[in-house]
Parts: C-alpha cells; structure tokens; sequence
C-alpha cells in the first residue's frame, strides 16, 4: 500500500487501486498520527481538530472509521492512537531519506488539503511540520544535485537545480549551483543569460542585486593556466602562494591564486593535484570570504571525488569537513551530521581529522539544541587537540563551544572556555577570531550580573570596531545582538530593537548567513517585541518559527512556540 501526504493526499493499494478517503480532516488525523514524536490520545487530538464542534471524539471516530475503510480494519486505533499500517506500506512523508525517493515528485504536505475550523495547536504544528519538511526535500535535491555535478552526470544536475530554483527562486545558493550544472554542460552562454535575468529579478522583486558569488560561479573555468612551466609544478606551486596569501588576510589575492593553481591541476589529468587544488579552493571560499558558500561546496564535493579515485584519504577528509562545516553553518543539520561521522571513517585515525571532525559535529548539534552531545564533541576534540599541539583547533573549540554551553544553560563553564579562548587568541595573535569569544564572554556578564550594561557596552564597542575592520558579519552581528541585549538590561527597549535590527541586517546581508545567529536575533526580536510592539510580535514570530523550523533550530523553535502561544493569550 501505497500512502502520499506530499502534494494532493491518495492511498492507493497494493494492485493499483485508488481507496478513496472522505473530508479534509480525516487526511489530518493520519498525517498527525503518522509524523507524531509520540503517540497521541485521541482527546488531545479530537481538541486540535475539533475545538468548536458539540462532539470532537465522535467527529474524530468519522474520521478513524473513514480512513479504516482505505488502510483496513486494524489501522488507525487504540487510545493513544496508533497507526497499524498494512505490511509493507510506504508512506512518502517517512521514506524522505530513502535512495529511491524522488524530490521533484513531492509537493507541500497535505497540499489544498488543509482542515478547516482547527485550533491553533493544529494549525502551528502543521506550519512547522511543512517548513521541516520542506527544509528536509530542499537538503536532498542539493545534495543530489552536488553529487551529480561531482560525477558529471549534468543531465540529472540541470533538472535537480532548475526543480529546486522552481521552489525558491529568491535563493541565491539554488542559481548558483543551476549555473554551475550550465558552465559544466558546455554551455556558459547560457549561465551568463541566467545571471542577468537573476539580476534583474532580484533587482525587481528585492530591490537590490544578488552577491558577487553569482557572477563567480559563471566562469567558464576555473582560471586561466599560466604559460610555461608544467601543470603539476604550477598547481604546487600556487597552492602555497595562495595559502600564504589568505594567512596574511588577502582573500581576494589567496583566492584568485587558488583558482589557477586548480585549473593548471586540471591540466595534469590526474585526480591528486587536482583533489588538493579543489579542497583548498572550496575551503577558501567558504571561510575566507562570505558569500561563496554555495560555489565552494561544489569544489569540494569534487574534491572528494577526485581524492577517493587518487586514493588519498586524507584530502577526501578533509572535503568532506568543510562540506559539514559548511551545512552546519547553514543549518542543513542532518546533512552536516551524515558528513561528520563520515570524515571520522575517512580519518584513519589522523589527529587534526579527528579533532576536526568531532569540532565540526559538536558545532553541529550545539545549534541543532543536542547540547550534551555537543558537548562530548566539542571535549573530544579538545582531548585530541591539547595532546598534539593543535592550537587553534583548540581556541575555535573553546570559542564555539563556549557559546553552545551558554546557550544550555552551564554559564560557568561557558565563562571559562570563552575567556580561554581569548587568551589563547592573543597568544597566537589570532586577531580575525577574537571578537567572536569577547561577545560571548560580555553575554555571559549580562546574564550572570558580574559587570553593569553599560560597562559591558563600553568594552564591546572595541570589539564592533574589529568585527567591522574585519568585514566578518558573523561577528559585527554577535556584537550587534549583546550590545541591543545590554540596552534591554537598562529598561531601553527601543534603542535594543535598534541594535537588533542592525544585527538582523548583517548577518543576512550575504547569501550564506550563519543560520544559528540569525535566528537567535530574531528570537530575541519577538521577545522584547512582546513588551515594546506586541502588534508586532505575532507576524514576526511566524516567520521565526519557520526559520526555526528549516534550520533545525530545536530550542529556538521550542521558544518560539511558547512566546506564540503568549502573544495569542493577550
């Protein structure tokens, strides 16, 4: 049997036959039951569906007995509820991660199905389950659509790409990857007609043009190879010089080496040069410059490729992280967890791989609201890290992982690792990562009481300055986001909505923002919103919850949920 929720809900049995469900309520009751973390009682589940009707178990008992008759006599009973599907029943909404689901087949949950007359629970709980799960189909079609552009199957990569811009056509991430399956099909004409007409909507629609990053994933290589000496020594060689160019801050220098160094590995034909030139490049977009996310995660999934054929692990590691890294940025949680556990399969036991990957993963569920997992990454990665050396793994652990235990509620703990972390960061003048654990540190002062608002102000506004002379939006947001909690502590709520306003403008001011942050300042958002525009506060925690939602942003998503609920009962 044969059950779809996705787009317009049919059971079809096992030969082919439509069975036929009546009324738009009994298609609720089986996606609630069926997507539930727990079983149901059917009171609880008659008062979501029902609220204003004289009879809500017996309007529930309809509905029970009409989906009886489509799934057979065993299905959907018991108090709880339980759903007793026939043997061998295949539900779409619970096969999302299966090989052989296809994304372009499914559409919205419960599409033009949805119950009329529902409470507010059901209508919220369907709100979150559809941004799940459409967060869950946009995961797999980017990730299927990486995959055959790394095999250079661009046939299946230019539907994939062209289904997934359908969905979102505002999300800049989806053309650039739509571009890219166009330059590898041999068609850059095409991939720059894309980028205008990207360009234009944008400009139309947004009022404002999209990143650099579009134009950049245009080209029709990766760069022009020099003339003279052979590819292999030219590869090596730009390699280093573009490394020693993104450690003395020149990005754009660092970069722009790192691409002809690739396209003279391309050269060679063999799959070693060319998985290294890729790995650093794509790790270099994702970290040096913001923006290019996107572009550099299709670099390193063929790096990957390229590394497994070459049979260096190693690198095939090392792609892998940063492609979990990246996802985990993103909020693309699941993905970024498969991709952790599979870089410590490709380790083979190497200490910066280990260290690396169990960082990465505490980093990971840290902002998926899995703290104590979290933090068993996150003391992993300093066992390994201490032991050998690994100083700045160390400090980047310390530094986000200080803010992951802030965030559980272990202040204690968060205030050593952070002022660890800054010592270290002067130790070794690791100035670009030092805004980031003072602002978790003057968060930790505003909850603990140790230092006024304003002291905590005064310090921070040191730490704006640098955030901004880096060009980091991450950390001018971070510093953004305390300094409007600071004029909260105060009583002064309009000049906090300020700062949290100027907070919400950068970290989304490129096209890859960091998901975690984001929703944390909207969070914060609502929350004084609720005191100082409560009109205000119901739109603006919708679109947080489905923020929440997409990212697999549980704790966020839970206070959201309640705050709702709040701005509801005024």
């Amino acid at each position: 049997m044969r059950i779809r929720l996705l787009g317009k809900p049919t059971v079809t049995s096992f030969d082919g036959t439509l069975c036929p469900v009546r009324g738009h309520q009994a298609w609720a009751v089986l996606a609630r039951v069926l997507l539930a973390d727990r079983p149901l009682s059917r009171r609880q589940l008659s008062a979501e569906l029902f609220p204003d009707t004289a009879d809500p178990l017996g309007a529930l008992r309809w509905c029970l007995a009409a989906l009886r008759r489509a799934l057979g006599p065993d299905a959907m009973t018991g108090d709880p509820l339980r759903a007793n599907l026939p043997e061998n029943s295949r539900v779409d909404v619970l096969s999302l991660d299966d090989p052989d689901f296809d994304p372009i087949e499914a559409d919205e949950l419960l599409e033009g199905h949805e119950p009329e007359a529902c409470g507010p629970e059901f209508s919220t709980w369907l709100l979150v389950e559809r941004t799940r799960i459409a967060a869950r189909m946009d995961e797999r079609l980017r990730r299927e659509t990486l995959s055959s552009l790394s095999t250079m199957d661009i046939e299946r990569a230019l539907v994939l790409a062209r289904h997934a811009v359908q969905r979102d056509p505002f999300d800049e991430g989806r053309h650039v990857l739509l571009i890219k399956a166009l330059v590898l099909s041999g068609n850059p004409n095409a991939a720059r007609l894309h980028v205008e007409n990207v360009e234009a909507d944008f400009l139309r629609e947004l009022g404002e043009m999209p990143t650099a990053a579009l134009r950049s994933a245009a080209r029709a290589s990766v760069s022009d190879m020099p003339p003279g000496t052979g590819p292999a020594r030219v590869a090596e060689t730009l390699i280093e010089a573009g490394k020693a160019a993104l450690a003395a801050g020149a990005a754009d220098a660092g970069i722009d080496c790192l691409r002809r160094a690739a396209a003279a590995a391309e050269q060679t034909g063999d799959p070693g040069p060319l998985a290294r030139c890729f790995v650093e490049l794509g790790a270099a977009l994702i970290h040096s410059v913001r923006g290019y996310d996107d572009e550099g995660i299709v670099y390193l999934r063929q790096a990957e490729e390229a590394a497994m054929l070459a049979q260096t692990r190693p690198v095939a590691c090392r792609a892998v992280l940063e492609q979990s890294y990246a996802d985990a940025l993103a909020g693309r949680r699941p993905d970024a967890r498969r991709l952790s556990l599979r870089a410590l399969e490709l380790s083979d036991y190497d200490p910066e791989c280990l260290a690396a990957a169990h960082c990465f993963s505490g980093f990971n569920l840290a902002d998926w609201g899995r703290y104590r997992e979290a933090s068993d990454e996150y003391d992993r990665c300093l066992e390994i890290a201490r032991s050998r050396g690994l100083k700045r793994r160390q400090t980047w652990a310390l530094g986000l992982g200080a803010w992951g235990h802030l965030r559980a509620g272990d202040l204690d703990r968060a205030e050593v690792w952070a002022q660890d972390a800054i010592l270290q960061c002067e130790d070794q003048r690791w100035l670009s990562f030092r805004p980031w654990p003072e602002t978790v540190l003057s968060e930790i002062e505003l909850r603990t009481e140790t230092s006024s608002p304003s002291r905590v102000r005064s310090k921070l506004e040191n730490t704006l300055a640098l955030s901004c002379q880096l060009s980091d939006p991450c950390w001018e947001a971070a510093a953004c986001r305390v300094i409007a909690l600071s004029h909260e502590g105060e009583g002064q709520l309009e000049q906090a909505l300020a700062w949290l306003g100027r907070a919400l403008r950068v970290v989304t001011r490129v096209s890859d923002p960091y998901a975690a942050l984001w929703t944390r300042i909207m969070l914060d958002q609502a929350r004084i919103s609720l005191s100082a525009d409560p009109a205000a506060t119901e739109t603006l925690t919708r679109t947080l919850i489905g923020l929440a939602a997409r990212t697999h942003a549980n704790n966020e998503l839970s206070e959201a949920l309640t705050l709702l609920g709040d701005v509801q009962a005024k």
